[in-house]
């Protein structure tokens, strides 16, 4: 009897269940909009012919629609407005069409009778008058080349090379065109442009004509149930597309005019034409002058026998393009369009590649467009970060990323330009403290390394002593020429009418030399007790008759407990001084700060420095301030104290119970 062998069955593992990433997760996010960014640019590279008369025509009706609706205000009818304003416009397009023309034929004409200037430069420049050190470089060199080419003497010369044998020579001849051909060759680069001309124009009308029709059109489609975020959106769009054609117009036109009648009495023919070649190629962004430079500049070689027009025509465009630059476009556009220099260089170089010439006639507007895009739909705020001119960092966060650099110039720099565009108040207020918080986190997270956190408080320090001798500077300058510069900075006595402690370690010994600095700005003695010096000096010095008031900087995280051990203490040794406890954070609640500090018995709780200056300020002139950001914390009178003391002994402690 055959022996059965057992059968052996294996169960195979089970499958790992696929989870689906969820719509939110970052990478699916990313993977998202760069299939959306390639699909719309493959879209619109193989529907170039269709896009670019609607591009065109959009701009167009921008540029016309104001136009259009001042006629209709002042009671033309629509449709005899439109017709009028589409009239002129393109009527003014021929006729300088024309004049471009006609101007270019007749330099055209002219153009031999300058043969003979410009082949005595030629000649001038191949052969010049005195031997220069280039010349005389070049014949060396040829010398030299010569004589290691020559044949060393009593050396044998070279057998000949017998002569290949040459191939001969094999002409391929076209057939001849036929004359539908040559025709088709001659009328097609004609054809195409007044075809596309057609098509703007017809366009051009229709946008017109059914305006906010298409407009309600276009905001059911891209709204997506949110019609007043699509009608926000395209208000904006329409509005920085037809400020940027308004002023560039009017740009063109002061570059322009001055070089058409500059030209003319430089004595450079076709003055008008070149004047509006300057006005129109300036719609091309970056290429567009120099295009229209270089024809008037080469026109002034072969007009003049010598250097005289040539060097006027080049320093006339070289001037124009600074003033214009530099001066009209700054005060015209403003910030007319958002978007920063080098996303308009990108956007150039792009819509360039996209379309060609006409897509950088088109570049600003569609790169306006797509900024209103990314400022409007929250998950395109990548391209409003990448194409805007707004800072994509705070002042505050970038002041921090210029101390964690460790860049003392860059820092300087960005704190005299903060101040010179506001102040230095609004500078220690809204730039340096909120850095100082940021590196506070992060050094209480760990994340800090140790050789930048003394970086950033010694640089801390460095600025502040730069700052005040800034200050000092400014103030004898005023002072040797008569002009009174605000009130003049207290001679510090040995003993401050004001005495800062910080509660902690250095950021909050930082941000007292900050105050001191505001205080003595206003003409009050101050001064900062050093962090290595010990409490019982700080103590001792508080306890003085000339010490006013006192105060504790505290800069969060974890500084609410320091700041009440610290005031608790100095009010066992001092309770006569009044201490004003300042912790450092905008958005923090005084109320629940007073709550948390009362125990430690404040005069004065304030989260800013524009209200510490404010309250120190009373407290030692004697005057009653509040503001919102400080508060005066309740607490019992001593019971050896008589109630109306204080006000006997002229203490400028201001009264308990109120809350500011």
């Amino acid at each position: 009897m055959a022996e059965h062998c057992p059968i052996i069955s294996f169960k195979a593992p089970p499958l790992p269940r696929l989870v689906p990433l969820p719509d939110n997760h970052p990478p699916f996010l990313w993977f998202t909009r760069l299939a959306t960014v390639a699909l719309v640019v493959a879209m619109l590279r193989l529907a170039e012919d269709v896009l670019l008369p609607i591009a065109f025509a959009l701009l167009l009706a921008f540029l016309l629609s104001p136009l259009v609706v001042r006629l209709m205000r002042w009671g033309l009818h629509r449709a005899m407005a439109i017709i009028l304003t589409v009239t002129v416009a393109f009527a003014v397009i021929g006729g300088i069409g024309w004049i471009v023309t006609t101007q270019a034929i007749g330099l055209m004409r002219e153009l031999p009778n300058y043969e003979e200037n410009i082949r005595l430069k030629v000649v001038a420049l191949k052969t010049p008058l005195a031997p220069t050190l280039t010349s005389r470089m070049s014949e060396m060199v040829a010398s030299l080349h010569r004589e290691i080419k020559s044949p060393t003497p009593g050396q044998p010369d070279a057998p000949p090379v017998p002569a290949e044998a040459k191939p001969v020579p094999v002409e391929v001849k076209a057939s001849e065109s036929t004359p539908w051909e040559v025709v088709r060759d001659l009328v097609t680069p004609i054809l195409r442009p007044l075809g596309t001309a057609g098509i703007v124009i017809v366009f051009v009308i229709a946008i017109l004509f059914q305006r906010e029709d298409l407009r309600d059109r276009f905001l059911k489609l891209v709204s997506a149930g949110k019609l007043h975020v699509a009608t926000q959106a395209v208000d904006d769009a329409a509005s920085r597309v037809s400020r940027y054609l308004g002023m560039q117009l009017v740009v063109n036109a002061t570059y322009g005019v001055p070089i058409a009648v500059s030209l003319f009495f430089i004595g450079i023919p076709n003055a008008m034409l070149w004047g509006l070649l300057a006005t129109l190629l300036r719609f091309i962004p970056f290429v567009g002058p120099w295009i229209a430079a270089a024809f008037p500049v080469a026109l002034s070689l072969a007009v003049d026998p010598g250097w005289t027009k040539f060097s006027y025509t080049l320093g006339l465009f070289v001037v124009m393009e600074l003033i214009s630059n530099n001066i009209i476009e700054v005060v015209l556009y403003g910030a007319s369009t958002g978007i920063s220099n080098f996303a308009l260089l990108i956007a150039a170089v792009f819509w360039t590649w996209l379309w060609g010439p006409a897509g950088l006639v088109l570049s600003t507007p569609l790169t306006v467009c797509v900024l209103v895009i990314g400022n409007h739909v929250p998950g395109m705020n990548f391209l409003s970060m990448m194409l805007g001119s707004a800072p994509a960092l705070e002042p505050s966060a970038q002041f921090y990323e210029r101390l964690l650099s460790m860049e003392s110039e860059d820092i300087s720099d960005l704190a005299a330009k903060h101040i010179a565009e506001h102040s230095l108040e609004e500078f220690y207020e809204d730039v340096f403290v909120p850095a100082l918080l940021l590196s506070e986190e992060d050094r209480h997270r760990g994340t800090l390394p140790e050789a930048r956190q003394r970086f950033i408080f010694q640089t801390g320090r460095d600025l502040i002593d730069e700052l005040e001798h800034d200050d000092e500077t400014h103030r004898l300058a005023a002072s040797d020429s008569g002009a009174p510069k605000g009130p003049a900075p207290a001679t510090l006595p040995a003993i401050p009418a004001i005495l800062g402690l910080p509660a902690r370690d250095e950021a909050d010994e930082i941000v007292a030399h900050m105050l001191c600095h505001l205080l003595r700005r206003r003409g009050i003695a101050a001064a900062v007790t050093p962090l290595a010096a010990s409490l019982d000096a700080a103590f001792k010095t508080a306890d003085r008759a000339e010490v006013r008031a006192a105060f504790i900087s505290a800069l969060p995280p974890s500084a609410v407990s320091a700041a009440r051990q610290m005031c608790s203490r100095l009010k066992m040794r001092s309770p006569d001084t009044p201490v004003l406890v300042g912790v450092w954070r905008h958005h923090a609640s005084v109320e629940e700060l007073g709550k948390r500090l009362q125990s430690s018995r404040p005069d004065r709780i304030v989260t800013s420095l524009r209200s510490a200056v404010e309250q120190l300020e009373a407290m030692v002139r004697g005057v009653h301030a509040e503001t919102p950001a400080a508060t005066t914390v309740a607490r019992a009178a001593p019971a050896s104290e008589p109630p109306a003391k204080e006000e006997e002994a002229g203490s400028p402690r201001p009264p308990t119970n109120a809350t500011s």
